[in-house]
């Protein structure tokens, strides 16, 4: 096995603490930045300097922002009675891109996954249910992915939830576009025929 040299190997394990980046991956990210011209590998260290201290959690949200407010939560044409719950800012980002959602976010900081970790007390939910007491909302979207733990979390949230009354609602589930109906797993086929609309 190769040795490379020491300032390359702590790059190298530096990537790797990145998520769904192996040793391979990450030599390969690492011998394509030694192929980049000085100036750009410069402008990508500073980049991640700046970060540091800059960027901060917004403390109505928790979505990550530069300011606080955070752009959204600061946005006086917000429906403010509508809160999406999503796990993490990504998610929030993936539903703002649609700009289908003229409502306001709260961002968990994750999922409940006790095998891991996660457990109630380390998730922003104190943080929601002060939010629902405070506020008059009418609506809260669950936004969480459809695997175990997401259901897990809506599931645990549902049921916190209902003694407020108001409105949960989840994201609809279904076939993406494009997808074959022979290669679709029965889960998702079964919530398509569910979730199915009169055209």
């Amino acid at each position: 096995m190769i040795k490379f040299p020491r300032l390359i190997q702590n790059l190298i394990d530096q990537f790797c603490k990145l998520p769904g980046i192996g040793p391979k991956t990450a030599e390969r990210l690492v011998f394509f930045m030694l192929k980049m011209p000085k100036s750009d590998r410069e402008n990508f260290a500073a980049a991640l300097t700046q970060i540091n201290g800059s960027i901060i959690h917004c403390s109505t949200c928790f979505n990550i922002s530069e300011k606080d407010p955070c752009s959204i939560c600061a946005d006086k044409s917000r429906d403010k009675s509508k809160i999406c719950v999503v796990a993490e800012t990504h998610d929030l980002a993936a539903i703002e891109n649609t700009g289908d959602f003229k409502g306001l976010y709260h961002v968990l900081g994750g999922v409940l996954d006790p095998l891991a970790g996660m457990t109630p007390d380390r998730l922003k939910i104190n943080e929601l249910l002060a939010k629902l007491q405070k506020n008059k909302i009418s609506e809260i979207i669950l936004a969480f992915n459809p695997d175990l733990e997401g259901e897990a979390t809506m599931i645990y949230l549902n049921n916190l939830l209902k003694p407020f009354k108001i409105k949960i609602t989840r994201l609809a589930r279904g076939m993406p576009v494009g997808a074959d109906l022979e290669y679709t797993d029965e889960i998702t086929l079964s919530s398509a025929l569910k979730n199915r609309k009169e055209i």
